[in-house]
């Protein structure tokens, strides 16, 4: 258990992932539900931290040399945790996930949940093209968020949207926003033990300014989807002010990871007015 408690606690904090995964719960009813619940948005955050612990796991064997090589100090590198206590950890998770998907949408809705679990397994494999992708960093990236929209569409579908363009905007919205999340949790730059510069994050690829722009524009195009799918101008002006704010404090990484952040809960919350 404790190996537990050390491995959340570095590698994935549940206070900040379950907020993330409230968000884009109230992100779901708020775009797709005509009348949104408390158990439904407990529902889809218990599922969604469930994903994302799931991937967490499966990241650490896909990236287990890279992390060996350069983050010897992580839990798994440094034998606080081990293989098996991982892999019961993934077990869970996808149990839970499986659970909250059956409760949310029964058998129909397990149905339509399996295309996200089949693209999801493909990026725990990197697609077949892990040499391909391992050169190609953006590909690499846009594969890995394109994998989310199967997901957004099922929640779509469980919460009764019509498959119609608003509806498909939504789910555009939703995975830009998650856009959003990816980039400012990979935004400060990482250094391996020798204090070199590891390019695994996306100012070190992209450079800064490329990645404060796809993270504002992102923001804003969320909005302006949300807008399309039925919301109210509110999160358009919510977007705004953020992009301001992120852009009138570029030069500061924390400013930055701060503001992104923040913009993320803010935004989804401007989706239920």
């Amino acid at each position: 258990m404790r190996s537990v408690i050390v491995y959340m606690q570095e590698r994935f904090p549940l206070p900040l992932v379950g907020l993330m995964a409230v968000c884009f719960g109230v992100v779901n009813l708020g775009l797709f539900a005509d009348t949104p619940s408390w158990g439904a948005l407990a529902l889809f955050a218990l599922a969604y931290l469930a994903v994302l612990l799931r991937y967490r796991v499966t990241d650490e064997w896909k990236d287990f040399a890279h992390d060996s090589s350069v983050y010897p100090d992580r839990p798994l590198q440094r034998g606080a945790v081990t293989v098996r206590t991982l892999v019961l950890l993934g077990i869970t998770a996808l149990v839970v996930e499986l659970v909250s998907v059956l409760a949310l949408g029964g058998g129909p809705g397990l149905l339509a949940y399996l295309p996200f679990l089949a693209v999801s397994a493909l990026t725990a494999v990197e697609f077949f093209a892990r040499d391909l992708l391992a050169r190609h960093f953006t590909a690499s990236f846009l594969l890995h968020e394109l994998a989310y929209l199967p997901l957004f569409g099922w929640a779509a579908f469980v919460l009764g949207a019509p498959a119609d363009g608003q509806t498909a905007a939504g789910i555009l919205a939703v995975c830009l926003l998650f856009v959003v999340a990816e980039i400012v949790r990979k935004f400060s730059p990482r250094f391996d033990t020798d204090g070199v510069l590891v390019r695994d994050t996306y100012p070190a690829v992209w450079g800064r300014s490329r990645a404060i722009v796809v993270i504002v524009l992102s923001l804003l195009a969320a909005a302006a989807l949300a807008l399309v799918a039925g919301t109210t101008a509110v999160a358009l002006g919510v977007a705004v002010a953020f992009a301001v704010a992120i852009a009138v404090s570029r030069r500061s990484d924390r400013a930055v990871m701060a503001l992104g952040g923040v913009s993320v809960p803010a935004l989804a919350l401007a989706m239920l007015v």
